[in-house]
């Protein structure tokens, strides 16, 4: 599998674990703690303010998508002005904040679980939150997979769950596939990497021979550039240098074979690129922590 977003997707293996429906009306405040899964939330109508814990605030309008790759702690309220109430994660179908005759705001929000054994995937290659607006270019296509998404999450037909888990799923690869518009603050990580035309050249050719045996000056050629310009732009747009990204990803499918398919280590090693199966020992517990039978043994 050649392209980046799929190849994360099949190793995360997303489902949902919780989809509500937030309403607010009047002045309201409230903060969450962080927590490890990913999350999205999309905003039905209304406005509202959204300020993670170690970020500056967002004003969310109708249309406007949210995705964390690791949920933070956060404040979601109607003026930020206002003193939050503490809320705990609940999994009632329905919340709603405030008072008054009706919800001046209504959004969509959802949590995820992916695959423990490639969970810190999403945060160590895409930026810490996606933000898509309505109006920017592409947000329509979000915007008719949320309908359906708000219309089978307030139903209660037959298979809701798994119709949920579906279109979750696609609105995901949606949202990892968008080219946001251009800010002042360069984000990093795989989706800059995308965004950028010769580094998505060389990050789709890793991914169509990862097991061959890469040099800088390979993946440099690929993307029509020289090996110093190259490491430098791969390293400032996608957070790490071209050879540890290959690590990772090799380590990624490593340890999903190893959880699924309990593959023998000679083959997993020459799988991803490793000339013996004591090479990709060594390699895998250098940067795992643990022995790749360990790691088996555990995931068991």
């Amino acid at each position: 599998m050649s392209d980046p977003l799929s190849v994360i997707i099949s190793l995360l293996r997303p489902r949902t674990v919780l989809s509500k429906i937030v309403s607010g009306a009047g002045e309201w405040s409230i903060h969450k703690e962080r927590y490890a899964d990913p999350s999205f939330c999309i905003l039905l109508e209304g406005s509202c303010f959204l300020q993670p814990d170690s970020a500056g605030p967002l004003e969310l309008n109708r249309g406007d998508f949210i995705f964390f790759p690791q949920t933070p702690g956060f404040t979601l309220a109607s003026d930020l002005s206002i003193t939050p109430r503490p809320e705990p994660i609940d999994h009632s179908p329905q919340t709603h904040h405030g008072s008054g005759s009706g919800p001046t705001m209504r959004m969509l929000g959802g949590y995820f679980r992916v695959d423990p054994a490639n969970a810190g995937l999403l945060a160590r290659l895409l930026p810490p939150v996606v933000h898509i607006r309505r109006e920017e270019a592409g947000a329509a296509r979000l915007g008719r997979i949320v309908e359906l998404i708000g219309e089978e999450a307030e139903a209660d037909h037959p298979g809701r769950e798994l119709v949920l888990e579906r279109l979750v799923q696609v609105l995901l690869v949606e949202a990892l596939r968008f080219r946001p518009a251009t800010t002042a603050r360069e984000e990093r990580g795989l989706l800059a990497g995308l965004s950028d035309p010769a580094l998505a050249r060389s990050l789709r050719e890793i991914h169509v021979d990862v097991a061959r045996k890469w040099t800088v000056a390979e993946l440099a050629r690929t993307g029509h550039m020289s090996r110093a310009v190259f490491a430098e732009r791969f390293a400032r747009k996608v957070g790490m240098p071209p050879m540890q990204y290959l690590l990772e990803w090799r380590m990624a499918i490593a340890k999903d074979m190893l959880r699924r398919e309990r593959t023998p280590l000679a083959r997993v090693a020459e799988h991803i690129g490793y000339q013996s199966a004591s090479a990709f020992s060594t390699a895998f517990t250098r940067l795992i922590g643990c022995s790749p039978s360990d790691f088996a043994r555990s995931a068991g």
